[in-house]
């Protein structure tokens, strides 16, 4: 094993000119890394540690069957993506304008684009992710939209990231182990007995120079190949050196030092070659996406835990079901993400009859218009958050208060919990009458035995398996009854004193009228 210590050949100021430029093997002063090798600035800091035929093909064959097309199109690479070249095959083709570096607009049908966009290459995170906005919308904490929509690959696919896992613990421990616990602090966003929360993966994708960010800890990065090239060394260009990554290697290494990747290339005899191979991928040049026109594949993963995640994902996603013209009812609510409200006014009228909903003859149509669009609020949102695998959620009324901080021991649990609502006695005979449960509660979690909560006020629900498991419950009855009441017979669990309460004087806007006073057997 060769181990080297670096000075600095670009000053900082020197570097940071380099940002989002592709770069060649001129910036490349030392001799390339091609076998094991640990990396330290003439300081003692580390910079890499780099290792030859770590992974078995057993790992790398598992890797290729379930990852190799997830490397989708995308625009959302900036910096890395680098610089928008307007005599390239794709971007001539446009009418470009305002193109400054990494972004342009261009023309549409006379017009302007609203928006500056990037190079577009093969690159998608994959995994867990920390709240963000997109396009003016609020994503909570959260699997990552492919990984949604290719679970089954992503689970497969584990044993992989299991065996990058235990590289990088054998590589850099020290590191590894602070990574590895703050990690398993947040299990609901970490892959399973892994240092990392999510990966990136891309496909014959050359980055530009540029810092990776909002990522804690040192990127572990391993390649798959198809075919033969030269070239797309990982290039440190600071300290001028750079290691051939191939398949079955691993780099762990700093990546919040400026990185790129020089140019993949064919000679002649990797062109002949390359031209045997079975087509893998399907690709459309007039898309644009960067290094897709090869016949060769090369896929990189960078796995990382994102920082963000053990900062920002503590508290629950708080989802306010809210009516399209009430949104003045906004204003309570902070840091909580607004559900557009079925509103059973604007639903046909039929469309409702010929549902599942089972009402008396002689309801009024307002009422019932109104428990029609209060059940498929709360089950739009409930199948919203079985799609997307969201854990940690409070969903609440816009009537409710929501600015209560959830009790930890509420995260451990495994079932759903009442915040608030309306405490009655079983039986609807007595709906009246005082209950008498009330009087043994306990402060905290509390199981009912002979009373249930009426109004869906505010409900707690730790994993997205159970808001799945209450869904299944819905859609198998025979007969739908107010959500309200289907929820009392599934839920029977409460948490006293109530964390969420009516905002008095405030009309509800999915059913319940203005409360003229405290009534007594609120939560």
């Amino acid at each position: 094993m060769k181990t080297l210590h670096l000075n600095k050949i670009l000053s900082d100021e020197e570097v940071e000119k380099l940002k989002g430029h592709f770069i060649n093997e001129s910036h490349i002063t030392h001799d390339i890394v091609d076998m094991d090798t640990d990396c330290y600035t003439d300081e003692g800091q580390l910079l890499f540690k780099f290792r030859k035929h770590v992974f078995s093909q057993e790992h790398c064959d598992l890797a290729w069957e379930h990852y190799r097309t997830l490397a989708k199109p995308s625009r959302g690479r900036g910096q890395a993506a680098g610089q928008v070249d307007p005599n390239s095959s794709y971007w001539k083709s446009k009418e470009l304008t305002k193109t400054s570096g990494i972004s342009t607009k261009y023309i549409v049908k006379g017009k302007e684009s609203k928006m500056r966009v990037n190079n577009q290459v093969a690159s998608q995170p994959i995994g867990y992710f920390e709240p963000t906005k997109s396009l003016g919308v609020d994503l909570p904490c959260r699997l990552t939209h492919y990984t949604k929509t290719h679970l089954d690959k992503f689970k497969s696919g584990i044993p992989y990231i299991q065996a990058v896992n235990e590289s990088y613990k054998n590589l850099n421990k020290e590191q590894y182990d602070k990574q590895f616990e703050r990690a398993s602090a947040k299990p609901e966003f970490q892959i399973e007995g892994t240092a990392f929360s999510t990966f990136t993966i891309n496909r014959n994708f050359q980055t530009s120079v540029h810092k990776d960010a909002g990522d804690f800890g040192f990127g572990n990065l391993t390649v798959l190949e198809r075919g033969n090239y030269n070239g797309g060394y990982f290039v440190i260009p600071q300290y001028g050196i750079a290691i051939d990554l191939r398949q079955g290697d691993h780099l762990c290494v700093d990546v919040h030092q400026f990185h790129a990747n020089t140019k993949m290339i064919e000679t002649q005899s990797d062109k002949l070659y390359n031209e045997s191979l079975e087509t893998e991928f399907k690709y459309n040049p007039k898309v644009g996406t960067i290094g897709l026109d090869k016949l060769f594949t090369r896929i990189s993963f960078v796995f990382y835990l994102r920082e963000n995640i053990g900062i920002k994902c503590n508290k629950p996603t708080k989802y306010i079901i809210n009516l399209d013209r009430h949104q003045k009812k906004m204003t309570y609510h902070k840091d909580c993400i607004r559900w557009s409200a079925v509103d059973g006014g604007d639903v046909d009228l039929d469309e409702i009859k010929n549902s599942k909903l089972y009402v008396r003859h002689n309801t009024k149509e307002a009422k019932v218009r109104g428990m029609y669009g209060c059940l498929m609020s709360h089950i739009k949102v409930l199948q919203h958050i079985v799609n997307n695998k969201i854990n940690n959620v409070c969903i609440l009324e816009d009537d409710s208060t929501s600015d209560f901080v959830l009790p930890d021991k509420l995260r451990d649990t495994n079932h759903i919990t009442y915040l608030g609502g309306w405490l009655v006695n079983k039986k609807m005979k007595d709906i009246k009458n005082a209950v008498a449960e009330k009087e043994t509660l306990v402060e905290g979690l509390n199981k009912l035995n002979d009373s249930r909560v009426l109004t869906t006020r505010a409900y707690y629900i730790p994993t997205w398996q159970l808001a799945e498991d209450l869904l299944n419950y819905i859609n198998d009855k025979k007969v739908w009854k107010a959500i309200d009441i289907m929820m009392s017979e599934y839920v029977n669990h409460l948490y006293y004193p109530a964390l969420s309460h009516q905002i008095l004087g405030f009309e509800s806007s999915i059913g319940n009228m203005t409360p003229k006073h405290n009534f007594e057997f609120y939560l």
